[in-house]
């Protein structure tokens, strides 16, 4: 390759490059945030098939990057201070992300059924257990497992209801011996 074909090979990869900068599709999203002030702001490009999304959290007066994610959040929570953004993710998936003003992040937490924001607690659920997880703990490690005997059921598919009171998560979910629960106290 002479020195001339590597300028021409050069000027093709940057018009190849500046083609798709100029092909790249902008949107923004905004989305609500039911009985507060704050909304959940969407900054979002597609270059090449491949969409990168800018997420801030906005109230009018103070305005925060949470992440970068590559599609806006399905829903979004306000509550004791904490942000819960909640991507899909596919068929029975989802990521949530627990956020406080400052830059402090959570997650993802895979198919988050409930929290206790004021202990900074979600209860996450698997295939085969009940996974509580710390909101911003750097590890990945669940805070408490719980596994119940489901005989090679599904836990997703035999999941009934899920609440949380007075810091108490609790959980039924169909067996053969009928409806069953269990339960645990976020800690502290």
């Amino acid at each position: 390759m002479t020195i001339t074909d590597s300028i021409k090979a050069s000027l093709l990869a940057l018009s190849i490059s500046a083609a798709n900068i100029c092909s790249a599709e902008h949107y923004s999203e905004s989305l609500e945030i039911p009985g507060s002030e704050w909304r959940i702001e969407s900054q979002c490009s597609t270059v090449a098939k491949a969409t990168q999304c800018t997420i801030s959290v906005n109230d009018g007066n103070t305005e925060e990057k949470v992440l970068d994610y590559p599609a806006p959040p399905a829903s979004a929570s306000y509550e004791a201070n904490i942000f819960l953004l909640t991507f899909g993710c596919g068929t029975a998936c989802s990521a949530t992300y627990a956020y406080k003003l400052g830059g402090h992040l959570g997650g993802p937490f895979p198919l988050v059924e409930a929290t206790d924001n004021e202990r900074e607690v979600v209860m996450s659920l698997g295939a085969k257990s009940v996974l509580f997880y710390r909101m911003f703990d750097n590890s990945d490690e669940p805070l408490h497992e719980i596994t119940p005997d489901l005989n090679d059921a599904n836990l997703l598919d035999v999941v009934d209801d899920s609440s949380l009171e007075d810091h108490i998560f609790r959980l039924s979910y169909r067996t053969e011996n009928g409806l069953e629960e269990l339960q645990y106290e976020a800690p502290q």
